[in-house]
């Protein structure tokens, strides 16, 4: 008794202590849970003296017991477990209802143990079908049936049960028509009667429920699960209709009843999607049973602001659910002699136009519309996977109205809210808006595929309709979303317009330059940016409207949308660089006037300087320099001042990185010798592919080629780079961006780095040898692998291999026990020696380093739980092992470790990594087995130990394992598909996959 009480005690205390007491209490009582005496002492708990919350804890201490320790329970003691678990059953028959529902799972639990009795379900069932359990209710019991069926199902997925798991799904289904037998008949016997009392409701939706959760169950045809299907219409129809509704909302427990109905359909449909051509006359026939029930709801509901939102969303679902399992059979009536296919398409055509246009706005007034945008990405997608043909033709003609018709629609629906209806808007709303329009761009291009060049007529019209609009009311300054919402249909659809000259565009550019946007909101402007640069390509291909385009986004670069003025100018200056060069010292002056000004935000001046390095590299090399020491020079004067005043403060530390960045961007971009090359591509494209011929002694001689500007900007600024990185020197977040800085260049200058690459490797060093982040292990990686083969820069580049794999044994080395805590340093690392590994293994052979450490830690970082050095790992073992074959060293590394990767790989396998990822081990098992097959198979004999890798695979499988692994030396899909059987069975989760 003394020990019930310190539990019960311990319970109140958990409910009502501190975050700190309940961490341990909760500790403790799961200690208690776990004990064999709780057997005995949750029965005590739930006597009907005892608080709720201890009556609770008793419950799902039995709930624990069942599911996962039935092993402790003696053979002679289920019926006197079965007798007590009814017996409290009748106790809290009548609520608390969170103590009866955890009754009814215990009660489940103990069902699918005793499943190897045939009739132990028709027993329980019978019990309470003739009201066998004391003093309950007839309805109590019905309730209380349908709570333990509809929860089998569910239990068996979790418990722990010493039935093998192929025996309890036969028994699942050998059971199953049984179950829906009962539960139908009673949901029909009761739905049939003229009315419902109040306390029939929670049977009737556990009945419901227990539909959903059975009917995966069996093995009976869709065609037989008609009657099925009308009881839970009937549901539906009877919880709608059954009255009028003073508010127009339904009751929470009809609500709960035609929602649960609902959903059991889906389950219904879904639980036979696999087999979409069998049963083509039993869709349709169902599709018309719903279109006949469920649509008259719908259209009772087709309002804003309606109370039984979440009805007709779950009706929607099932219509979407239906058309993705069974699209065949629906879309057959788009062109079909037979009268009724036809009409169930068109029907669901014309219920699904309606959602999309539900009246409100998405998702303050209405949240159904969103449901339909899938139907139109189906139906597109259905017919133009036609093969070419008449049917395809005629089927095309036959969707093509209605897709105009949609464009509108989504037009319409697009509409952003004006500010005097935002108080009606949270953030959660216009997060969801912004997803919702980003749905309305994807539905659009799906018209496209259908429409072609009509979606462009469409359009236009849209947009002489919102320019009308516009005018009605010229004094208002809220009627603009209209018109912002046909320009975003017209950037949603960008990617889709071919180059010609389409004059639906024209008309397009015109207008976008000609609105007075100082009227209005600034999203219109900001809209208007966007879409200049979504159409940048074409601008490209139609050049003669770039001045228009360039006034547009200059002018958007001294406004509130200068974001989206950057972004438009990076892609038009991207498509169009040849193009811009008439324009470009114009461009160039408003740029640099918008960066001296200080209005723009930081991510708008590093992308705008990604445009300055576009028009730098095009224009004269005398104007390159002049507008280099206009634009760029201010950057790395600030730089010279914080490092002269050794000024290492957070403001300070923002600035630097910003113009770090900057200059980054402007790395990224400004490369003279690209334009250039794509020059002389151009001229040898117009001769066939052929040099130009010149006369006899008339060829031209080439000049010198022109430094490239990137590398006059280091030569000039190196010393600032290294005063700057000594200051920084502590700081990971500046050393990194100048590290990115750096590699930006690189990957421009690539060899003209040369006169510079001494200087900026010594840089490199110093932070390897610091402060290694990332990005220097990624600079100098690439160093290596461009400039390792040329002997006068060979020591250079044996010093940073060295920093590099010193720097990283150091920090494996300290960190031996937690390695997750630099698992980025490691994941980069290892990414950079599979690189080695590949391209240049010559390293391993000509530069003295311990690779055993280097072998080790990577079998160590193999077993890590962060997906990135876990693979990255595997991948340079792979790799290593590939490439050793020549390498007497390589070879000697792989030949001492190989069993320990074998062993680790098991390890791995067994448990150590996620069951999803399993399969990049087969890498390994392939390469050791290409290159090393006779020591593979000394190396799987680790396999023969007792209980390795776990105590759940037999000898026999782990044998067999072995058989196939060693066998197969080609196929990964093989190999991959070996492991990820041999990693189920390790984890006792075979039996599982088994039963799908």
């Amino acid at each position: 008794m003394d020990e019930v009480q310190t539990i019960e005690a311990a319970v109140l205390s958990f409910y009502r202590g501190g975050s700190e007491q309940q961490k341990e209490t909760h500790k403790w009582l799961q200690q208690v849970q776990n004990s064999p005496q709780a057997w005995s002492f949750c029965w005590e708990l739930m006597q009907l003296n005892k608080s709720s919350e201890v009556q609770f804890f008793g419950a799902i201490t039995l709930n624990s017991k069942l599911r996962n320790f039935w092993v402790e329970v003696p053979k002679e003691a289920h019926h006197e477990l079965k007798q007590k678990l009814l017996e409290t059953i009748v106790v809290f028959g009548n609520g608390p209802k969170i103590v009866l529902n955890r009754l009814c799972i215990s009660l489940g639990l103990f069902i699918v143990h005793m499943l190897r009795h045939p009739t132990v379900i028709e027993e329980v069932t019978n019990m309470f079908l003739l009201e066998q359990l004391g003093n309950l209710s007839k309805v109590t019991q019905i309730e209380i049936l349908m709570a333990v069926l509809e929860g089998i199902p569910e239990e068996v997925k979790n418990v722990r049960t010493q039935i093998p798991r192929e025996i309890v799904s036969q028994e699942l289904n050998r059971n199953a028509e049984f179950v829906m037998q009962t539960v139908v008949r009673y949901l029909n016997e009761k739905l049939s009667q003229t009315t419902l009392e109040a306390h029939d409701m929670n049977g009737l939706i556990n009945a419901a429920k227990c539909v959903g959760t059975w009917v995966a169950h069996g093995n009976v045809r869709l065609d037989e699960r008609e009657t099925t299907v009308q009881v839970l219409l009937k549901a539906v129809h009877y919880c709608y209709w059954k009255e009028p509704k003073d508010d127009g909302c339904l009751l929470p427990e009809e609500n709960e009843l035609a929602e649960t109905a609902l959903k059991s359909l889906t389950s219904i449909i879904s639980s036979y999607a696999t087999q979409n051509a069998k049963y083509s006359v039993t869709v349709i026939n169902f599709m018309k049973m719903f279109l006949d029930v469920l649509v008259p709801i719908l259209d009772a509901e087709y309002k804003e602001n309606n109370d039984n939102e979440n009805l007709a969303l779950m009706i929607y679902a099932l219509f979407i659910s239906t058309l993705e399992c069974f699209s065949s059979a629906i879309f057959d009536g788009i062109v079909t002699e037979s009268e009724e296919v036809s009409k169930v398409y068109t029907r669901t055509v014309d219920m699904l136009i309606k959602c999309t246009d539900k009246p409100g706005t998405y998702p303050v007034d209405e949240s159904c519309s969103t449901y339909a945008m899938e139907f139109w990405y189906m139906l597109q997608e259905e017919v133009l996977a036609m093969g070419p043909s008449r049917h395809k033709i005629r089927c095309l003609e036959a969707i093509r109205p209605v897709y105009a018709h949609v464009v509108k629609v989504l037009v319409r629906k697009s509409q952003l809210p004006t500010e005097s209806s935002l108080h009606k808007w949270n953030d959660d709303d216009l997060e969801a808006f912004r997803c919702y329009r980003q749905d309305i761009g994807d539905t659009l291009l799906s018209c496209h595929d259908v429409l072609n060049n009509q979606m462009l007529d469409v359009l236009s019209e849209a947009l002489d309709e919102s320019i009308m609009y516009l005018s009605y009311d010229s004094q208002s300054t809220e009627n603009w979303t209209l018109l912002e919402a046909t320009i975003h249909a017209f950037c949603s659809i960008a990617q889709k317009i071919e180059y010609t000259e389409h004059q639906q565009i024209v008309k397009l550019l015109k207008v976008l330059n000609e609105i007075p946007y100082e009227k209005y909101n600034d999203k219109l402007f900001g809209m208007a940016l966007e879409t200049v640069g979504a159409y940048s390509e074409w601008i490209g291909d139609n050049p003669k409207y770039l001045p228009s385009a360039i006034s547009l986004l200059v002018k958007g670069l001294n406004s509130t949308k200068a974001s989206q003025a950057t972004l438009g100018l990076k892609d038009l200056t991207s498509e169009c660089q040849k193009e811009v060069v008439p324009y470009a010292v114009p461009l160039l002056d408003a740029c640099r006037s918008v960066l001296q000004d200080g209005r723009l935000k930081n991510a708008e001046m590093i992308r705008l300087m990604y445009t300055v390095g576009n028009i730098l590299s095009v224009i004269s090399y005398e104007n390159i320099i002049v507008y280099l020491d206009a634009m760029v020079s201010p950057c790395f004067e600030e730089l010279q001042v914080h490092v002269q005043n050794n000024d290492i403060s957070e403001p300070t530390k923002a600035r630097v990185i910003l113009r770090l960045d900057m200059i980054s961007k402007l790395f990224s971009s400004l490369n003279i010798k690209k334009t250039a090359n794509e020059g002389e591509d151009k001229i040898s494209m117009v001769v066939g592919g052929q040099k130009p011929c010149y006369p006899a002694g008339e060829e031209p001689v080439p000049g010198p080629a022109p430094v490239q500007p990137i590398l006059l900007i280091l030569e000039k600024t190196m010393d600032l780079l290294k005063n700057l990185c000594t200051l920084w020197m502590h700081d990971e977040t500046v050393v990194d961006t100048l590290c990115k800085a750096l590699q930006q260049a690189l990957t421009n200058l690539m060899d003209d780095i040369k006169p510079l690459l001494n200087e900026i490797c010594f840089l490199v060093l110093s932070i390897l040898n610091s402060n290694c982040v990332v990005s220097a292990v990624d600079i100098a990686g690439n160093f290596i692998l461009m400039f390792y083969n040329d002997m006068e820069y060979r020591p250079m580049m044996v010093q940073l291999f060295t920093a590099i794999m010193d720097y990283n044994f150091n920090q494996m080395q300290m960190n031996l026990d937690k390695l997750s805590r630099i698992a980025d340093l490691i994941e980069t690392f290892y990414a950079f020696n599979t690189k080695i590994a590949k391209k240049l293994s010559i390293c391993y052979t000509h530069i003295p380093l311990d690779y055993l450490k280097l072998m080790d830690y990577a079998t160590k970082c193999m077993m890590l739980p962060e997906t990135g050095p876990m693979k990255k790992s595997v991948s340079f073992i792979t790799m290593f092992v590939k490439e050793s074959i020549n390498n007497p060293a390589m070879v000697q590394v792989v030949m001492m470790h190989g069993e320990n990767i074998i062993r680790t790989t098991f390890l791995c396998i067994g448990g150590t990594a996620l069951r999803t990822q399993v399969e990049i081990f087969a890498d390994i098992f392939l390469a050791i087995n290409c290159r090393y097959p006779q020591a593979l198979i000394q190396w799987m004999k680790v396999l023969e130990t007792p209980n390795f890798p776990t105590a759940f695979v037999s000898a026999t499988d782990k044998e067999q394992f072995m058989r196939n692994v060693i066998k197969e030396r080609v196929s990964k899909r093989l190999v991959q598909d070996y492991v990820r059987k041999f990693a189920a069975l390790c984890r006792n989760v075979v039996e599982y996959e088994n039963n799908k």
